[in-house]
């Protein structure tokens, strides 16, 4: 899965476009999956913070971690 494809998961399931970001940003309280120099890292923005960073060197198991972390999160459902 890349991030298009995850994009389209989250749009499936209804996930609000607010409780996440797929481009690496540090937007307020939102699940955040980013990509720099064939990296790709998952991690909560919370007030500038990067709560629960975690690096992985797979584009697919960035996006299936991500997948995985917001789907446990209820409040991100319409």
């Amino acid at each position: 899965m890349n991030r298009q494809e995850l994009a389209e998961v989250l749009r499936a399931e209804r996930i609000q476009k607010d409780a996440y970001d797929l481009e690496g940003g540090h937007l307020p309280e939102t699940y955040t999956l980013g990509g720099a120099n064939g990296a790709w890292f998952v991690y909560y923005s919370e007030r500038g913070s990067e709560s629960g960073r975690k690096d992985f060197s797979i584009e697919s198991e960035a996006c299936e971690y991500f997948l995985k972390l917001i789907r446990s999160d209820p409040t991100t459902r319409m």
